[in-house]
């Protein structure tokens, strides 16, 4: 795990800053040459996005989002920069499966409808 993931997961499960997640892995996505991690990046800015998206409420913007990354991370193995992406992969499919048939909800009302950040748990080697 390099020094950006370790930062990136920081402020995703104890921040839920989702906003500096995204802008901390678009200048590693965007600078990045080589596969898998570039796809890797850009596919866990899209989660972080689809994170904030709950947060305001846009739940097809969390669906648009889901839809662009779900492949990539099925692509990655099982635990990619000391990130658990079996665990990934399945909390974040059961937090689409447990969205509300709304485009949209009240800002800050996710809770209500029993949604929840998720979190990025890591594989110590």
């Amino acid at each position: 795990m390099n020094d950006q993931v370790r930062e990136f997961v920081r402020l995703f499960n104890e921040e839920q800053d989702f906003y500096e997640c995204h802008e901390l892995f678009e200048l590693a996505w965007k600078a990045e040459t080589e596969e898998p991690l570039k796809s890797f990046y850009k596919a866990m800015v899209q989660v972080a996005t689809a994170q904030f998206k709950i947060r305001q409420g846009y739940l097809n913007g969390f669906r648009k989002l889901y839809s662009y990354c779900s492949d990539v991370l099925r692509e990655l193995p099982p635990v990619y920069q000391g990130i658990d992406m079996v665990k990934l992969r399945h909390d974040f499919t059961e937090q689409l499966r447990k969205l509300p048939q709304d485009d949209f909800i009240e800002e800050g009302t996710y809770a209500q409808y029993g949604l929840d950040f998720l979190k990025l748990h890591v594989i110590d080697f």
